[in-house]
């Protein structure tokens, strides 16, 4: 993240307060999310760590320089992103995919977390972390409402992404004090 705040001090490309809305943030995502979160975090980093060298032909920087001199009414038709692409080569694509909302990456959803052992127990670490006992000791999440989630996702039941994200999102705060607030003085 320390790169990204990096960007924001130097100056922004020549222009940059006269371009449209849409090329200022297509403009700053490319310049502050794309290099040091998706990237490195969720590209490089990830497909190293289990050698395997990524190719990323749209970031060719012939493509890129190609696409930056677009118009915005080519690139984004109202909602449909990826409009001229489509437009040259979707006969390449079948119609089910190139029709289909588009979907971000997401952190492992609840199933990671829930899918109990061959005796029927989650992971120690996450029976721990989520025990009504321990999420009333922390202060930040109601403990009902957390075993509710928690029965729900056990089940088989989590209501889709919604139910998923905050799951994942208390489990991860409760570990992030765990760690660094219990652990603060070990």
């Amino acid at each position: 993240m320390q790169a990204s705040w990096v960007c924001l001090k130097r100056p922004f490309a020549n222009g940059f307060a006269g371009w449209d809305g849409f090329s200022r943030a297509q403009y700053l995502e490319t310049a502050i999310l794309l290099p040091g979160y998706i990237l490195s975090s969720q590209g490089d980093r990830v497909a190293m760590a289990h050698s395997v060298e990524g190719r990323f032909p749209f970031l060719d920087h012939r493509v890129v320089q190609f696409a930056s001199s677009l118009p915005p009414r080519l690139k984004m038709k109202v909602l449909n992103e990826k409009y001229i692409l489509k437009r040259a080569a979707g006969h390449l694509i079948p119609a089910s995919v190139r029709r289909r909302p588009k979907q971000p990456y997401r952190a492992p959803d609840a199933a990671s977390f829930v899918t109990p052992d061959r005796n029927g127990h989650l992971p120690e670490y996450v029976e721990a972390l989520l025990s009504p006992e321990r999420v009333e000791e922390d202060g930040v999440f109601s403990p009902s409402a957390v075993s509710h989630l928690l029965a729900k996702a056990r089940a088989g039941k989590a209501t889709g992404v919604r139910d998923n994200m905050a799951l994942v999102s208390v489990l991860s705060t409760q570990l992030v004090i765990d760690r660094f607030v219990r652990r603060a003085g070990v």
